[in-house]
């Protein structure tokens, strides 16, 4: 047999599922350590550790170039050459300016 008591009144049903959802809703979403915060830190991390392998490369590329520069005279003068337009004595420079760009609607009149 069983065993019927009094149905809860319904405001206290009512306030159980609030109670429900609410908990839920902490756990998954607003919570200091929730599915929500957890998920996007989560995120982030793999964002930062890509943006740590790319400066890696980088860094590493700028150390071989430096000791390049440090150790190779061609390169140290190829790059002051390249880079800040230095010249040998006696040479001569040509730099070519591109043209300026002509606008096709003054062409035409």
């Amino acid at each position: 047999m069983k065993a019927e008591g009094k149905p809860l009144p319904r405001y206290l049903n009512i306030l159980f599922w609030l109670l429900v959802v609410g908990i839920c809703s902490w756990i998954l979403v607003w919570g200091d350590y929730s599915f929500y915060k957890t998920w996007r830190q989560k995120v982030q991390l793999q964002e930062l550790n890509e943006s740590v392998s790319k400066l890696k490369a980088v860094n590493d590329s700028l150390r071989q170039e430096n000791e390049r520069l440090k150790t190779s005279p061609e390169a140290a003068e190829k790059a002051a050459r390249e880079q800040f337009g230095l010249t040998k004595e006696g040479e001569k420079v040509f730099r070519f300016v591109p043209a300026p760009p002509t606008n096709k609607g003054e062409e035409d009149k």
